[in-house]
């Protein structure tokens, strides 16, 4: 008992320490879960406006095509 009463004081701390450790670890972990979910998310979106941009771009393309075509077509003489 005397030790209690010697070191109650640093007992105490150190518990508090403890309970404030368990809580830190806990919400690091969620946060870490939290951060990964929305990484996913945002690659996800990247990946659709890249999908959309590459369609359009292809588009574009093929309308260029189709104007270098008429083109060569117009000064070739077959209409």
């Amino acid at each position: 008992m005397e030790v209690l009463q010697a070191y109650w004081h640093q007992i105490i701390f150190i518990i508090g320490l403890i309970v404030v450790a368990v809580k830190l670890s806990a919400q690091v972990k969620t946060l870490e879960r939290d951060l990964a979910h929305l990484t996913k998310r945002d690659t996800y979106v990247e990946v659709v406006k890249l999908i959309a941009q590459v369609d359009q771009l292809q588009s574009q393309n093929a309308a260029l095509w189709d104007f270098t075509n008429k083109l060569r077509d117009k000064f070739n003489g077959n209409h």
